[in-house]
């Protein structure tokens, strides 16, 4: 009985295993899908520099513990920094905002602090815009703080106004629901 087992198992295998008259025919194409790359999304910064109502560069610089340079009554200051934005992808969207306001100790009648904006070369305001890869260039923070001529008496003397935690963040903005294409008949 061991025999016949035997028997009946090698000769299944030979006609599975090509040795009997099972044929099939088959071909193999390739099927030139192509590659697929993945987009960009970046913001580089130059420094930021501040200059006075007369045009002169004052030294603001962040790491300082006290800033160099002291305002008076009258003063209006006003920064600016150049970035580059750049996105890349065929359905890339993003938002360029801004990160923490400046603080201030400055009596509020005093002083106004115009928030950060940025704009592009055209002078577009792109704060809560979505840009495209068409947007990809360089763009411009600005500020400006005014500390008022009629500040009263000795008020806000030794006052700060700080500025140095201000950041910029672009994010890709999620893609819509894509809508089904109707099938036609």
């Amino acid at each position: 009985m061991a025999k016949g087992a035997l028997a009946i198992g090698i000769g299944s295998a030979l006609l599975l295993g090509g040795g009997g008259t099972l044929a099939v025919w088959n071909q193999t194409q390739a099927a030139n899908a192509g590659q697929i790359q993945a987009g960009d999304l970046e913001l580089t910064t130059q420094p930021g520099v501040w200059t006075n109502a007369y045009g002169t560069v004052v030294d603001l610089d962040p790491t300082n513990t006290v800033a160099d340079y002291k305002v008076v009554p009258g003063d209006v200051l006003t920064y600016s920094q150049k970035m580059n934005v750049r996105l890349t992808g065929d359905l890339m969207q993003a938002k360029l905002s801004i990160q923490n306001v400046p603080t201030s100790t400055f009596v509020a009648q005093n002083v106004t602090i115009d928030n950060v904006v940025v704009k592009d070369a055209s002078g577009a305001n792109l704060q809560n815009a979505i840009l495209k890869p068409a947007n990809s260039g360089e763009v411009t923070a600005s500020a400006k703080f005014t500390f008022k001529q009629d500040t009263d008496l000795r008020s806000s003397v030794t006052a700060l106004a700080d500025f140095k935690n201000i950041s910029y963040k672009l994010d890709q903005q999620a893609l819509p629901a894509a809508t089904p294409t109707p099938t036609t008949k």
